[in-house]
């Protein structure tokens, strides 16, 4: 049966502001452990990414995972923006070299990934400096290729739930830093008299919980 797609989650299923993408690759004989590295180095990447730039793309969260007794390769991700915009700043933002490093290990890189990528230009054309003249305009300008590429090979979720799929990312942090901000006034013995206002009851409830 054919997915439907969608402007949200492409042929992806949805939670509230979280949709879901499960993308399938065979590895190459032999490239198990290259594959597996190239993953990690990716993962490494995007953890050292700012995390305001990491925000932006829509990202919740990724993983790789080989299966099959290392013949084939999950790549599965959950995002928050629709599904264009999030695999078109995925590559700007994470850097196509970086998704180059583990593709290549895989026989889709043969068969689709390197005609796409010629198609566009060649490897140089996608790759290196970021700033350079017209760089993001050729990414964008050729990444339904690429889009399709991933949906070739994507399943969509039997069942998808995210428990806190009613908050984006931006929030979550924004609660992260009022809530630390909030203990450093409770940890505060000057503030101990203003605490006693009743306004603040209700925080004081939520900090007690």
């Amino acid at each position: 049966m054919n997915a439907t797609v969608t402007k949200k989650a492409g042929k992806g299923a949805t939670d509230g502001v979280v949709s879901e993408m499960a993308t399938y690759f065979h590895i190459k004989p032999g490239h198990e452990q290259e594959c597996a590295a190239a993953c990690q180095r990716m993962v490494e990447a995007l953890k050292q990414a700012p995390m305001a730039a990491t925000i932006k793309t829509g990202l919740r969260d990724t993983r790789h995972v080989i299966f099959n007794n290392g013949t084939e390769l999950l790549w599965a991700t959950t995002f928050e923006t629709e599904w264009e915009p999030y695999i078109d700043d995925a590559f700007l933002t994470v850097g196509f070299e970086h998704f180059v490093d583990w593709m290549q290990h895989t026989t889709e890189w043969d068969t689709k990934i390197a005609p796409w990528i010629e198609k566009s230009g060649g490897l140089e054309s996608l790759t290196g400096d970021k700033t350079r003249e017209g760089f993001d305009e050729h990414i964008i300008a050729n990444m339904a290729g690429m889009r399709w590429i991933l949906q070739d090979g994507q399943q969509k979720a039997t069942a998808y739930w995210n428990p806190v799929s009613s908050l984006t990312m931006s929030e979550i942090t924004k609660a992260e830093r009022i809530n630390a901000a909030f203990q450093e006034v409770l940890d505060d013995p000057a503030a101990e008299e203003a605490l006693q206002h009743p306004a603040l009851k209700p925080l004081l409830a939520q900090a007690a919980s």
